[in-house]
């Protein structure tokens, strides 16, 4: 046969294998949320120490763009448990990060980098970022061609920062850099899930109800019996 040169293929994207590692990747598992307070607390104090190498490594680490992208598949698929699973991972994940940013500052106190990072943020800018984001995430994870360029989107979203950086702001009482973070979080959190959803309609996968069905259900009985 020959090979085609499409943006949208979905004949050479294997559905039920990314949904299945979708749906594995966007659950609250143990290890998920051990890398997020791990993640946690390296971007916390990269960010107090005004440190934007450790800043990157945690966003290398942290594991947030995939619940987010089971959001968007599992919106697309009509799955509810999909959908659960990844809302409770995302808010666990949220819980869990800004708690640990929030004790890490009470003890830490001073502010580093928060500041410089936050109060000169462009919010029109950050919206086209985090679309474009959000189509290279949904390529990626489809096409395993591309599958390494993953962790460079992290990066590009920064799902992390914001998040902890809302700890931060607790812990040390700047509601201006808890409001900062928030808005760009949501912004983030906007743009993927919307870009994601019609990328993922494009490759087809909205056809494939019945193998996100199975996948969450062996998910949910993993969860169960762990």
């Amino acid at each position: 046969m020959q090979e085609k040169n499409k943006l949208f293929d979905p004949s050479v994207v294997d559905h039920t294998a990314v949904i299945i590692h979708l749906v594995s990747e966007s659950s609250p598992r143990k290890v998920f949320l051990m890398m997020v307070i791990i993640s946690s607390i390296i971007a916390t104090l990269g960010l107090l120490n005004n440190n934007l190498a450790i800043v990157i490594g945690a966003m290398l680490v942290a594991p947030l763009l995939w619940p987010i992208l089971g959001i968007s598949m599992g919106l697309l698929v009509r799955d509810f448990r999909m959908i659960k699973l990844a809302v409770i991972s995302i808010f666990l994940a949220l819980v869990l990060a800004i708690g640990t940013a929030m004790l890490i500052t009470f003890l830490y106190i001073p502010l580093g980098a928060t500041h410089s990072i936050f109060n000169y943020a462009n919010y029109g800018f950050m919206l086209p970022v985090s679309i474009a984001a959000g189509a290279a995430a949904a390529f990626a994870v489809s096409y395993t061609s591309i599958k390494e360029t993953v962790a460079g989107v992290a990066i590009t979203v920064a799902l992390l920062p914001p998040i902890v950086s809302i700890g931060i702001g607790l812990g040390a009482t700047n509601w201006d850099l808890l409001f900062d973070s928030v808005k760009i979080f949501a912004i983030n959190l906007t743009g993927i899930i919307t870009t994601t959803f019609f990328v993922f309609l494009a490759l087809g996968f909205h056809k494939y109800t019945r193998s996100a069905e199975t996948a969450a259900v062996k998910e949910e009985k993993i969860l169960k019996n762990s």
